[in-house]
């Protein structure tokens, strides 16, 4: 009896010993975009866990082309059922100005992060997200079907080529196509059987995205919004973006080079069956390409002619629910997913992200690693980051200006004149921008 009393004492001070631990436990909820980021931030999960068993880490995935619509219903709507969230870098401004975003917690060192990508995530002057990588956009071009058509290829690293830091400089300092070469080329790729198109010479991989279109129109010398954030009239529709919409008209209608209305990814897939000659995409194409077997190569992304270069840039953070119940819990996995180095490697080597860690984009200048294709590409990206990029507009209506110029050009593509879509998108906008001001 004394032995089982001794024994009945040992489990019940055990018991009592692990219930503290037991209560400490934390479920926490993330939203993401479905596909490859959902791919990538489950590996940043398993790692994390592993070393945090007391922690786990749902993540809720949405398709891309809903994922702002519902990350905005349920910010806006104070639902603690998620504790972070995946955030576009121009929305930093948005959900900041609502109260939707938890401040970054003060303790965190984001030292080794490229200071650009920090100032991103601040509204007001203070830090609301955390940068989870950067972007880098280039040009994909099949080399078959080029030599097949008798055409030249743009400069770009291929298979079997070895490039250093300061010879992919160069070839986007001085080896960089235009857009009207891609136009040209393209017109010269595109295969009609009848009437129905079996090989299109070009596209986007982002078909009618603020993120990707930017750069035509302000290559031109035009801002998408005046400085004020909420003034589009005398920018969008200018002489500069009345050229770009009819360029990107023209692709669709004219030339009739670009397949219409093409879902996140389908270009990607396109390309892989030899169905397109060229397509504008980001570097986390890379490893899907890899495996289709097509020989291709990547050239910097283009610019107009007598423009000035410029390269879409930004990417996601990752932000913490104003109510969450968890802020904690979830600033330290923000912190291990953005500054620490397991965090940072794991999403880099999983998504084929351009990261914002300032040891990795110098192993990536620097080391033998990164000499040959495909991973010389992400060189392209750090000369592009440095030398290239243009951020998108920062305005606390941005969702509404993103909304706005799709609507625009996807009208455009579908045969909408030019300059009507724009004024609406001017209209749209600016009407919109002045109800979230108020």
């Amino acid at each position: 009896m004394k032995m089982w009393n001794t024994a009945l004492a040992i489990s019940m001070v055990a018991a009592m010993v692990a219930a503290p631990a037991l209560a400490q436990d934390k479920t926490l909820n993330m939203i993401v975009i479905e596909g490859g980021d959902t791919t990538a931030m489950q590996a940043v999960v398993d790692a994390y866990t592993a070393a945090h068993p007391g922690t786990k880490i749902n993540l809720q995935p949405y398709p891309f082309a809903q994922f702002f619509q519902v990350a905005e219903l349920r910010l806006r709507s104070k639902d603690a059922g998620i504790d972070l969230v995946y955030v576009d870098a121009p929305l930093v401004a948005s959900y900041a100005s609502r109260g939707f975003l938890a401040p970054i917690d003060a303790s965190i060192d984001t030292s080794s992060l490229v200071p650009a990508a920090i100032d991103a995530g601040k509204y007001d002057a203070t830090q609301f997200a955390l940068p989870i990588n950067n972007s880098a956009q280039v040009l994909f071009y099949n080399k078959k079907l080029f030599a097949d058509a008798g055409i030249t290829a743009p400069d770009g690293l291929t298979a079997g080529q070895n490039a250093s830091q300061a010879e992919v400089d160069t070839l986007g300092s001085s080896k960089r196509w235009t857009w009207e070469q891609v136009a040209d080329a393209a017109q010269k790729l595109t295969v009609k059987d009848g009437g129905r198109t079996t090989q299109y010479g070009f596209t986007v991989e982002q078909f009618g995205e603020l993120y990707q279109l930017q750069p035509l129109g302000e290559s031109l010398g035009t801002d998408v919004i005046a400085p004020d954030g909420v003034t589009a009239k005398g920018y969008l529709d200018s002489e500069a973006w009345v050229k770009a919409g009819t360029y990107w008209h023209n692709l669709y209608n004219e030339w009739a080079v670009s397949p219409k209305s093409l879902g996140y990814g389908e270009a990607a897939s396109l390309f892989g069956n030899g169905q397109l000659a060229m397509f504008a995409g980001g570097t986390w194409n890379l490893p899907i390409l890899a495996q289709t077997g097509v020989d291709f190569g990547v050239a910097p992304f283009p610019y107009f002619e007598g423009g000035k270069v410029l390269t879409p840039t930004g990417s996601w953070y990752v932000g913490v629910n104003a109510a969450s119940t968890n802020q904690a819990e979830a600033f330290d996995f923000a912190k291990f997913l953005t500054t620490s180095d397991e965090g940072t490697r794991v999403w880099f080597k999983a998504l084929n992200q351009l990261p914002v860690s300032k040891p990795l984009l110098d192993e990536i200048s620097t080391s033998a690693d990164f000499d040959a294709f495909p991973s010389n590409v992400f060189r392209l990206g750090v000369y592009d980051s440095l030398n290239t990029a243009k951020a998108r507009p920062v305005t606390a209506a941005y969702g509404q200006l993103q909304d706005a110029f799709r609507t625009a050009f996807v009208d455009m593509a579908n045969g909408v004149a030019v300059t009507d879509a724009l004024a609406s998108a001017v209209q749209k906008f600016e009407s919109a921008a002045a109800r979230v001001a108020q």
